[in-house]
């Protein structure tokens, strides 16, 4: 016979990801002044040292050579071609 089990915590850990693997990084029409860097998956060290250069590049006024290819837009891009 089984003792009874009473579970006082749980935890889950949940992954997503993009359609193609690469994290949401820039601004949105809707949030002009707003910086996103949303990160997906297990490339978060990787990812977030891309956000941090992207974010102070857009700070000091740079365009950041990279940035295109974590825009939100690049998924309408995608889909048009």
């Amino acid at each position: 016979m089984l003792a009874p089990l009473q579970v006082d915590f749980n935890w889950a850990g949940t992954f997503a990801e993009t359609a193609d693997g690469l994290p949401f990084i820039g601004t949105v029409k809707e949030r002009p002044r707003t910086i996103f860097a949303l990160g997906f998956g297990g490339n978060g060290i990787v990812f977030s040292q891309i956000a941090g250069e992207i974010i102070r590049d857009a700070a000091l006024g740079k365009k950041n050579p990279d940035a295109h290819i974590f825009s939100f837009d690049r998924v309408d891009k995608r889909s048009k071609s």
